[in-house]
């Protein structure tokens, strides 16, 4: 009879361990699926800048000829899109060069939008300057993500 009180005792004994050990399970699981809101803002600014180095990339390796117009839309709208995220998570003290590549964008579109229907050598090389000014802008920004 004492070995099967000792063994009652026991399994009785390790259920509040096992018990803590499950909702501890439970709640690092749920602190697991957090969103983008338990990331600080160096993080958040950091991500954005490594998507924004990419959509650049994108863009200065663009090949204009075999992608076209609308390849060359596709790429400005992927590097607006990561402008505006790297725009909401920028510091005050990277503001500036924030604002000049949003500049550097706006000029890319308004060399875009003269390309028109009609591709002509003088507006291509329009484009091209206007790609090289975001990759230049662009740099600039990237200089700030120095804490990343």
């Amino acid at each position: 009879m004492d070995e099967r009180n000792s063994k009652t005792k026991q399994s009785t004994s390790k259920a509040p361990i096992r018990l803590m050990l499950m909702a501890g399970l439970a709640i690092a699981a749920i602190a697991g699926c957090g969103d983008d809101d338990d990331k600080s803002a160096q993080e958040q600014y950091c991500e954005a800048g490594a998507s924004l180095e990419a959509s650049v990339d994108a863009l200065l390796d663009l090949d204009l000829v075999a992608e076209g117009t609308d390849g060359l839309e596709s790429a400005l709208g992927a590097v607006e899109t990561n402008v505006n995220e790297l725009g909401e998570t920028a510091t005050d003290a990277a503001a500036d060069d924030v604002n000049a590549l949003q500049q550097s964008v706006d000029g890319l579109e308004g060399a875009v939008s003269d390309l028109g229907a009609e591709i002509s050598s003088d507006n291509v090389a329009g484009v091209q300057s206007a790609v090289q000014s975001v990759g230049a802008a662009a740099q600039g920004v990237l200089a700030t993500l120095s804490d990343c």
